[in-house]
């Protein structure tokens, strides 16, 4: 079935008021707050790229169907960047909901599946304004040599601890991570 752009956009806008009057109840109400991420995480991975694209000098791009969900390409002698990019307001969480299955075996002890150390190179947080709105909005950068569980060390931790968390979450830090993974100086 092909749509095209016009029967895509008529549609699309007959959903923005309803989206717009649940997302105004949403934010008015802490209740609700853990579900905002859930809805807006896809534009939040779009606004990551681009900011990923600003800070680091480089064109990333948007991924479906892999464990990251940017990536900027090999170019020359800089190496290729994959970014998992999550919508974080409060509690840096971090786990996947994934299948249980023979590939994720022994990586459930919480309910969720924790990521592999190999499946990207940096965590992309994308921090909304305390609104949660994009004006005033932040992305940090974490590497994934930091993000590494101890007593499991081939998996990620599912949940970022508070002295992470500390080092990580400020421009100057965000801004090293990139210069050092993507090799640019932004």
């Amino acid at each position: 079935m092909s749509i095209s752009r016009d029967d895509a956009s008529k549609a699309a806008a007959e959903w923005m008021p309803i989206l717009q009057e649940w997302l105004t109840c949403a934010i008015m109400d802490s209740g609700q707050h853990r579900d905002i991420g859930k809805v807006l995480a896809q534009a939040a991975e779009i606004i990551g790229v681009k900011r990923l694209d600003e800070l680091s000098g480089r064109k990333n791009k948007l991924v479906v169907g892999q464990s990251y969900d940017s990536i900027a390409e090999a170019e020359g002698d800089k190496p290729r960047v994959r970014a998992q990019i999550k919508f974080r307001m409060d509690a840096w969480h971090f786990e996947t909901t994934r299948r249980n299955s023979k590939k994720n075996e022994g990586t459930n002890s919480t309910g969720h599946v924790a990521y592999r150390k190999d499946e990207f190179d940096m965590l992309t947080i994308f921090k909304p304004s305390p609104t949660f709105g994009i004006t005033g909005s932040t992305i940090r950068c974490i590497p994934v040599s930091a993000l590494i569980n101890k007593e499991k060390p081939d998996q990620l931790v599912t949940s970022i601890p508070a002295a992470i968390r500390r080092v990580y979450d400020n421009d100057a830090k965000t801004l090293e991570v990139i210069k050092e993974l993507y090799q640019t100086h932004p």
